[in-house]
């Protein structure tokens, strides 16, 4: 069915894309992901004190998620339990809704499941941004990992 759709755009294009993927997901959410040709830049190189190379070790745990070898630690933020009362009321009111027929399900059944499926979304979703900001700035602030 063609139409106009909304777009957020999460950045500019670098080339004019080679192709494109569409997908959706659980929550029926849809994404476009578009092959680019870029030049590779290096990043500034994170000099220590003495004009030597930068090193860094990371140390993944539970508690924490990371700690350097400069003693900091990235905190282990835990997003699964601060959504999971939310969680568990949307799967308690999906196991409330009625299958219909042989393999049918009924509308207000999927209408929950999709609740349920956002719920989840949000929590990947809090989980992918938090890594990808550390590993960036460990990218960025040091030279050696």
């Amino acid at each position: 069915m063609p139409g106009l759709i909304n777009i957020r755009w999460s950045r500019e294009l670098p080339s004019e894309p080679s192709s494109c993927t569409v997908t959706k997901n659980a929550a029926g959410q849809y994404h476009v992901c578009f092959v680019c040709t870029e030049e590779a830049h290096l990043l500034p190189r994170a000099d220590g004190e003495n004009g030597d190379l930068e090193p860094v070790g990371v140390d993944l745990g539970i508690e924490s998620l990371a700690v350097l070898s400069t003693g900091e630690k990235a905190g282990n933020p835990r997003w699964f339990e601060s959504e999971q009362e939310r969680r568990c009321r949307k799967q308690q009111k999906l196991s409330r809704k009625e299958k219909k027929g042989l393999g049918g399900l009924s509308n207000n059944r999927e209408r929950q499941r999709k609740r349920v499926a956002k719920v989840h979304q949000r929590i990947q979703d809090c989980r992918k941004d938090f890594i990808e900001k550390l590993t960036t700035r460990l990218a960025h602030d040091f030279d050696v990992i």
